[in-house]
């Protein structure tokens, strides 16, 4: 720090004769806390916050001397406690907030740490972010071994009072005026407490006493959690599709297949969406192609309905791309098992791509040359990766000559085959660096995040072979409220430049609906 002192930019409040916190300017313009107290109590301050790994708790602490601590903030835009911005906050953002500084609380609550009440003034506030952070701790003390119901209390009834103020946007009535109104079925219509899972909640919170009171903080992230499906909208799923022969003179027949499932289930008031899309190019002689194809489709979505039927909603909530990969290994079974009941017709192969959408989040299955596409915003991204010799050759840094390059872009490196069943590893997912390029450090194990407005592609090679990427791109971006119109303008193009191999689009657009 400077030798200077940092310009102050609240103090927050605090009680006489308590450690007190206050919100500086630091030389780089970034804000930062300073706690001052008893060496007793910075001792237990720095044990309690060493190293919390959580958004809701100051970033990381450095003490400077028996009475004084500074600590860094996970965002620059934090500032002290806002009622008024609190209320007008949106209720969804709310209760993301609420659920965060929960699990925060927990946190210490698992490292043996009690904050003895939390309040308003001990919290800092990022409107453009919606959330919540501890930034004072003044009566921070041991958790005793064996909790009672006050002490949890104390930690968790500040919760009862920022629910309500954001959800009816007036004053807290105070607890005991609460617990009157939650007794009173007139009163609570009156009050305008309407909101499915929200009396609960308040109930939990307000006092310690009763059935009703939460115990631990597990029991309030329930709550939480109820009152967050209850707000929450699905994805709406629009899909179309388009396939065509083509109008190549020695195009005698369609090889390409598409499919799409898409399921419906409300369960404890959470809508669960989940849907299985796939484009499969059938390579080999003009039947065995066809046949490979429309039975990769066909497996692949029987599977889907299998896993769909066996496994928790949740399961495929939290890892589509682990079951989407399933789906793809059963299907080579069975095109494998295809060509052994069926030996004159074990000749044919097909690339496969899938897609498996679950609530927010969606997984990718991939083999061969068929792809994948991403349009966010203005950008195009491929989500898949060919496998032909062409890009194995980029991998090995080799310099085809004229002619192998021609051929190794018609080369597929991978595929599902009627006559053995591809290897497991053999069944790609993401590409390796979409992590990185899409800022989402979870992707390889929780799968693709999807946002409103995104829009998926799923094309073979008869479609995007006669495309570029800038001109599908533009497609895309003219055509990206209208999935039927997209698909005939990807299929068209192929069309009109007399492309030699059949053409197939499909088009997922993504919208999540306003809340009434």
């Amino acid at each position: 720090m400077s030798t200077n002192p940092d310009p102050q930019i609240a103090a927050l409040p605090s009680e006489p004769d308590a450690p007190t916190a206050s919100l500086l300017l630091g030389p780089d313009e970034q804000p930062y806390l300073r706690w001052s107290g008893p060496a007793g109590w910075l001792n237990d301050v720095c044990e309690a916050f060493a190293a919390p790994g959580h958004p809701c708790l100051p970033a990381s602490a450095t003490r400077h001397d028996d009475q004084t601590l500074t600590l860094n903030l996970p965002s620059p835009n934090l500032q002290p406690f806002d009622t008024w911005a609190w209320r007008n906050l949106p209720d969804h953002q709310a209760v993301d907030a609420l659920l965060d500084l929960t699990r925060a609380i927990q946190q210490l609550h698992h490292r043996g740490w009690t904050l003895r009440g939390l309040r308003t003034g001990d919290l800092l506030l990022d409107t453009s972010r919606g959330t919540l952070l501890i930034a004072a701790a003044p009566r921070l003390a041991p958790l005793p071994r064996t909790p009672d119901n006050e002490t949890i209390w104390r930690d968790i009834r500040l919760f009862a009072e920022l629910a309500y103020e954001n959800f009816l946007g007036h004053e807290y009535p105070g607890g005991h005026h609460l617990v009157a109104i939650l007794q009173d079925r007139n009163a609570l219509r009156d009050v305008g407490l309407t909101h499915p899972s929200l009396p609960q909640l308040l109930a939990g919170c307000v006092t310690p006493y009763g059935d009703l009171a939460y115990r631990h903080t597990d029991e309030l992230i329930d709550g939480l959690t109820h009152l967050r499906t209850e707000l929450s909208r699905p994805l709406q799923l629009e899909i179309a599709s388009r396939s065509t022969q083509g109008n190549y003179l020695f195009r005698q027949n369609n090889q390409d297949s598409c499919g799409h499932i898409l399921l419906d289930t409300v369960c404890d008031s959470r809508t669960h969406r989940t849907g299985f899309f796939c484009v499969a190019d059938g390579i080999g002689g003009i039947q065995d192609g066809a046949a490979a194809s429309t039975a990769a489709v066909r497996a692949a979505c029987s599977a889907f309905l299998r896993a769909w039927e066996h496994a928790q909603p949740q399961d495929l909530l939290n890892a589509p791309t682990d079951f989407a990969r399933a789906i793809a290994r059963v299907t080579s079974q069975h095109l494998a098992l295809y060509g052994e009941f069926s030996p004159d017709q074990n000749r044919g192969g097909t690339t496969f791509t899938g897609l498996l959408i679950a609530g927010d989040r969606a997984g990718l299955c991939h083999v061969g040359d068929s792809r994948a596409w991403l349009l966010r915003g203005d950008r195009l991204v491929a989500l898949s990766e060919d496998h032909t010799l062409a890009n194995i050759f980029k991998k090995l840094d080799h310099s085809p000559s004229p002619a192998e390059r021609d051929a190794s872009k018609r080369t597929i490196a991978r595929f599902l085959s009627t006559g053995t069943e591809l290897d497991d590893a053999r069944i790609d997912a993401f590409r390796n660096d979409l992590s990185a390029e899409l800022d989402q450090p979870d992707l390889p194990s929780r799968g693709l995040q999807l946002r409103d407005g995104d829009l998926l592609i799923l094309t073979t090679d008869g479609a995007h072979g006669e495309l570029s990427d800038e001109d599908l791109q533009s497609l895309a971006q003219t055509h990206r409220d209208a999935p039927h119109a997209l698909c005939d303008a990807i299929v068209q193009n192929a069309l009109t430049r007399v492309g030699k191999d059949n053409s197939t689009a499909m088009v997922i657009r993504l919208t999540r609906p306003q809340r009434s």
